[in-house]
This record gives C-alpha cells, structure tokens and sequence, in this order.
C-alpha cells in the first residue's frame, strides 16, 4: 500500500544517487587531470635536464638543439618517447609521475642528430663523450607533479602536447587556488614582468638562429654597434600566446611568439643598411628562410606579484619564498683574443666573455639562500638531476649587455629569479610528498 510520502522518500533517494554519481564522476575526471598534468611536467623536466647538459667549453645541449629547426623537431620526438613509470596519486588531489632515459640513449641520439643534419663548426662528434663524464649516474630520472587542472604548462614539444590530448570539459577558475587572494593589480603585475622576460628571451632565442656553417644572427649582430642597436627590433609586435599560473607557488609564466617572416625581413634589412663584412653575403641572408621550418619565434618568461598586492591568506602559504625570487639574477663575465681588433677576434673575445659570464651566473646561483641556513649549493649537491636542469636555464640566460674595447670583451648575463624557483622548489615539492 502506497502512503503520500513514498514518490517524496523515491525523489530523494534519485537525487542523492545523482549527486553521488556526479561526486564520483568529478573525482575520476580530478585524478586524469592530474596525471595530465603530471606527465606534461616530466616531459618539460626530462626535456630541460638533457638541454642543460654541457657539451663542450662553449656549447650545451640547449644551444646545438635550438641552432635548427630540424634537430629541434627530432630531438622533440625523442622526448616524446622517454619512458613514463606509474602514477602516484596523493590525498592533496596531486599526481606524481617519474619518467627515465638512459645517458647511453640520450648520447647514441645527439650524436646521430649531430652526424644527419648539423651545419656548424662549435661541435664535432666527439665532444658527445663529454655527456657521459659530466652525468656520473646512467639514467637520467625526473619527477613530474600535477594538480587537477586543465591548462598545461608552457614550454612542451608540440608531439608532447598532441599525444596527451585534450582534457576533459571543465569550468572552473582560470586562477588555480593560491591566486585567489592576489589583488587583481598583482596579477597585472605578475604577467606583464613575465612578458618584458619572455620578450628578452625571444630576442636570445633569435640570435642563436645559424645563418652560414660559421655564424650565428648574434655573431652577425656583434659586429655593428648600430646593427646590435636595431636589432632589439628583432621583438617588436610579439604577441602573448600563452599564460600559466602555477599551482603551487605564485609565479606565472607567459609565452611571446614574433612571426619568422617578420625576423627574416629585418634581418634582410639590417643586412643591406648596415653590414660592411665579408663572411655574410645577400644569399646567406636568402637561405634563412630556407631553413626555418617554424612558422613563429616563441620564448617563456616568468614574474611574481608584489608584495603589496598579496591578500591576507597568501603569507602564509608563500612564507618559504627567498627574497630573490622577485628580481634577476646578474653576472658578468670576461675575454679576450689576440686578434681582438679584427672582427673575427673581437666575436672570439665575445664568445670567452659570455662563457665566463655564464660560469660566474652558475656561482652567483649556488650563492642564494633558500632558508636562513642552506643555500641552493646545499639543495643540489646531492642532486645530479637539479643541478642538470639549473644548467638548461643557465645555458639560456639572456645577454643583457656586451662591450668589445682594445684589450677586452665584457659581458652581462641575466636569468630570471623565477625561473631559478621553479626548478629548486619543484623537487622540494617532489621530496615533501614522500
């Protein structure tokens, strides 16, 4: 016999198995969100690690990839295949995921890079073995975090990205938790220092780009005050393409991207005002566009908001923070040639400075605190793998100025406290969950 509070007791009952049936649903589509985010963070991890390796005196990984477009397209697909291991799910929503390579493998494929499709004369085939003494371990391992999010973070190869696929549909916040008591000016702030960062990455990523067997766009740049003037020119009409807010600290990173034909066509006309040399011809300048594959320059910065705007809740969370995560780190650096009043001596002096600039950047590193009593030598010493990715960031450093006299070359490089940050503080977050 039916009372008048059954169809009630039956439409409670349907709702509560709908809202447990939704909850569910909600927590599986939480933990692929966080295992995306994950393997995308090793792959940036693995990627960075085996760029920051040092091949010679002058060269790392990072500089023989981004010298073509070719290498960089293949060494992206290497990348693609590093072996992921099994994910590791937390109670805080996060995801871990290691990913491994050999050094053997790693080496066996720079060198068949190296021997297929390189065109310049900074690295032979055998400084290759210099990879093996410098990484004493024969696997290189990254941990990889992630939290239930949507957006990747920037900096991944475009087959990495493709085979991760798309994320599941959701609708929350573009600003992950921590954000949320950040004053909408320190946001503002935030983003627009990762974009000046990004804009002064881009021009460094430009001037890498080989011309001829023996020069690079920065070589052909040095040897015109007002050539190297006009070239900041390199990054105007960038535009943003990409912002990540990350999940665990207050840094965001934006990418910058300038279209290669842009950079070809001020090439071609810093070439033909300017140039008064002899190892660049019109055709070399022609044969650019020839070998750019890519249809866009891109470079990632990083910034952090100012203190002023951080709200009530943030101190707390953000206590750990040094005091030189809001600023650049500097180094200068030294060199010289005997021949430096020729223009082949004054780019051999220049080459000196920036490699020694970039070895006082890495002591200048070590140097900074993390807690009142250890310092980032302290952190890495124990940890091949950070020191590794330092060096991938070091290697891409940006020249901020640069003097040729009689006598010497002097060189200043800066890197972002950021980006510095991000590599110490992920693998404290990776040993802090364990």
């Amino acid at each position: 016999m039916k009372t008048k509070w059954q169809p009630m007791v039956c439409a409670a009952l349907a709702c509560l198995a709908v809202v447990t049936v939704t909850r569910a649903q909600d927590a599986e589509q939480n933990k692929l969100l966080a295992k995306r985010a994950a393997e995308a963070d090793a792959y940036r991890k693995i990627a960075e690690t085996i760029k920051g390796v040092q091949i010679n005196s002058e060269t790392y990984v990072r500089d023989f990839v981004t010298e073509s477009d070719v290498i960089e397209a293949e060494f992206d697909e290497f990348i693609k295949g590093v072996r992921l291991g099994r994910a590791t799910y937390y109670q805080d929503g996060t995801c871990e995921v290691e990913a491994e390579v050999t050094v053997a493998k790693v080496v066996e494929h720079l060198k068949e890079l190296h021997s297929r499709h390189y065109e310049g004369g900074r690295v032979v085939g055998s400084d290759f073995t210099n990879i093996e003494r410098e990484i004493q371990k024969s696997i290189i391992k990254v941990s990889g975090l992630g939290a239930p999010r949507a957006e990747l973070p920037p900096g991944l190869p475009p087959s990495v990205v493709e085979s991760l696929g798309a994320p599941p549909v959701t609708h929350g916040s573009p600003y992950p938790p921590i954000w949320k008591s950040v004053a909408p000016q320190g946001k503002l702030m935030a983003a627009q220092a990762a974009r000046r960062d990004a804009q002064r990455k881009l021009l460094e990523r430009i001037m890498g780009v080989r011309i001829n067997s023996k020069t690079l766009v920065r070589d052909f740049v040095t040897e015109s005050d007002t050539i190297r003037t006009e070239a900041s020119g390199l990054v105007v009409g960038a535009t943003e393409v990409d912002r990540y807010y990350h999940d665990s600290e207050l840094i965001v990173e934006v990418t910058m991207a300038v279209p290669t034909e842009q950079v070809v066509r001020t090439i071609k006309e810093l070439h033909t005002r300017h140039y008064r040399g002899s190892r660049l011809t019109g055709t070399d300048i022609e044969r650019i566009s020839e070998k750019i594959k890519r249809k866009t320059f891109e470079a990632t910065g990083s910034g952090v908001p100012g203190k002023r705007y951080l709200g009530a809740s943030v101190p707390s969370i953000t206590v750990v923070s040094p005091e030189w995560l809001s600023r650049e780190v500097r180094a200068t650096g030294h060199g010289t040639d005997p021949q430096i009043n020729t223009p082949q001596g004054k780019l051999k002096a220049l080459r000196a400075a920036t490699a020694d600039a970039r070895r006082n950047l890495v002591e200048q590193i070590d140097g900074l605190q993390i807690t009142s009593e250890t310092t980032v030598r302290d952190f890495v010493t124990e940890r091949d793998v950070i020191r590794t990715q330092l060096g991938a960031i070091v290697a891409g450093s940006v020249v901020q100025s640069q003097d040729v006299n009689d006598e010497m070359a002097t060189v200043v490089v800066t890197i972002g406290g950021p980006d510095v940050w991000r590599v110490v503080h992920s693998q404290m977050s990776v040993e802090s969950r364990r």
